[in-house]
């Protein structure tokens, strides 16, 4: 049974002005955000983010619901214990911070991986989600349809050393780099979103975690991936036009696979089109979320 392990809050830079609390979620200790007044509703952020991908949105939902904001076991400052990442790791972790937080059923949001845990909560555990809203995530056959990542070349060659060793080298001009990758508008890779993100993976970040879930994606493709047309909760999927990681044909294709789901293309928006539109997209969330 997951219980509450430090109700005190702690402060990190990541979102430095929110208090941060830790518990215990399926015997892993947990970083996550509370914020607002209302039903639940529970962000999950994607592969090798962190809580800090939903800074523009805390506020904004908070307004109309209790915003969970957590860090995914293996990132941000939550536990890296040396396991198996599959999706049933994470499907796990999920139920023990719900049921350690207090909550029964909720609204959920995911961005890329966080969406796949979503969809696998949603299949595996329909109980617990009422409605989903999805964005820039997570399709069948997940790396034959990223663009632009060296992660298909890296799974292919079974070489972790390699991943491990790019992991500790990577320095500020390559996160720079990547993270332009994945936001369209350069002018949003601030200085300062470089610097948070290269102190939170040089001061708490480990790559076994981000390898093993790699190396695990074929248990989506095999348990998850194959059911998205049992997906019974409303979904809205949002999309960045721009996205070069997932393109929108990506998100076309998954809201074929999802009956009923509603697709929404956000322009001038890469991978996390929260991050660029966000005045948008909380828009679209919580007009979805009332209906």
């Amino acid at each position: 049974m997951a219980r509450l392990i430090d109700s005190d809050p702690i402060f990190t830079y990541p979102l430095d002005r929110y208090p941060i609390q830790t518990v215990s979620a399926d015997g892993h200790t947990t970083a996550f955000v509370r914020f607002g007044e209302g039903p639940p509703l529970v962000l999950l952020h994607g592969y090798a983010g962190a809580m800090w991908n939903w800074e523009r949105q805390i506020e904004a939902l908070g307004k109309r619901f209790t915003v969970f904001v957590p860090d995914l076991i293996g990132h941000g400052v939550s536990a890296k214990p040396r396991i198996a990442y599959t999706p049933v790791t994470y499907l796990n972790w999920l139920e023990g911070f719900l049921t350690t937080v207090g909550i029964e059923r909720a609204d959920f949001v995911g961005n890329s991986m966080g969406c796949g845990l979503v969809l696998a909560m949603a299949i595996a555990r329909p109980e617990r989600v009422r409605r989903m809203v999805l964005i820039s995530g997570f399709p069948a056959q997940v790396l034959k349809q990223a663009r632009g990542s060296h992660l298909k070349w890296l799974w292919k060659l079974r070489m972790g050393f390699l991943f491990g060793l790019g992991y500790r080298l990577l320095g500020r001009r390559a996160l720079r780099k990547f993270l332009r990758g994945i936001i369209w508008d350069p002018q949003h890779v601030t200085p300062a979103m470089i610097e948070r993100t290269y102190r939170l993976r040089k001061d708490h970040g480990k790559p076994w975690p981000l390898w093993s879930s790699l190396r695990r994606v074929e248990h989506w493709e095999t348990d998850f991936a194959p059911r998205l047309s049992e997906v019974s909760a409303p979904v809205l999927l949002i999309w960045g036009e721009n996205d070069r990681f997932f393109p929108p044909a990506v998100g076309e294709g998954l809201h074929r696979s999802i009956p009923g789901s509603r697709l929404t293309m956000i322009p001038n928006a890469g991978h996390l089109p929260m991050w660029e539109q966000p005045d948008l997209v909380n828009r679209l969330i919580l007009e979805f979320l009332k209906a």
